[in-house]
């Protein structure tokens, strides 16, 4: 292929670079993405009460604003773009605890657990005993050994089973994840409330 065939365009091409609805258009759904995290923000908040004060009063000397949310924004987790909020955000680098809100533009909604270091030894016996209830969420659980790795598919997680053991696992950290498809995006704030209550209950909070 020469050098001018790789700047040309295709006719679908050219018709979206002459068109600035279709962006403007995109760019109106990633601004109500992120009204949508703030919303959730609020409404995870009263949820981390119980899982605040557990480690508050634990021996884990924590930094400061770990249970304050966080929303960023991207255009390119495998090419495409995505809003993020963290809420429990304890990013560490030994240790993790972190719940993340996630969109990923022609995809899915995705709630996430991640779990490592002090964090993994301390809950991943509680999240043993409340794994049928994780498993009947929908939640599936990380088996690729990348735990930078967000999408369902492929090697990188299997459906979580009621009777899952070992929760532990063979990689230095966990990380459960169940997604809300974006042709229920209407639902989707009672839904990702409900996986993110789920997961703090799972964590004894």
């Amino acid at each position: 292929m020469n050098d001018a065939a790789k700047v040309q365009l295709s006719k679908e091409e050219t018709a979206l670079v002459s068109d600035p609805a279709w962006i403007l258009t995109k760019n109106s759904i990633i601004e109500r993405t992120v009204q949508l995290m703030a919303e959730l923000s609020e409404q995870y908040e009263p949820e981390l009460a119980g899982l605040r004060r557990m480690l508050t009063s634990s021996e884990h000397q924590l930094p400061a604003n770990w249970d304050r949310p966080k929303i960023s924004r991207g255009e390119n987790y495998q090419g495409l773009p995505y809003v993020v909020l963290d809420q429990p955000r304890l990013f560490g680098k030994e240790d993790i605890l972190a719940i993340r809100t996630m969109f990923w533009w022609g995809h899915y909604f995705m709630v996430t657990l991640h779990l490592k270091g002090a964090m993994q030894e301390r809950f991943a016996g509680g999240l043993e005993l409340y794994a049928k209830e994780l498993a009947a969420a929908g939640f599936h659980i990380a088996t690729s050994g990348d735990e930078w790795r967000h999408e369902l598919e492929g090697d990188n997680y299997r459906l979580l089973q009621a009777d899952s053991t070992g929760m532990e696992g063979s990689y230095p950290f966990i990380k459960l994840s169940a997604k809300c498809s974006l042709d229920r995006w209407n639902e989707s704030p009672e839904i990702l409330f409900g996986l993110f209550r789920t997961l703090v209950r799972a964590l004894g909070g």
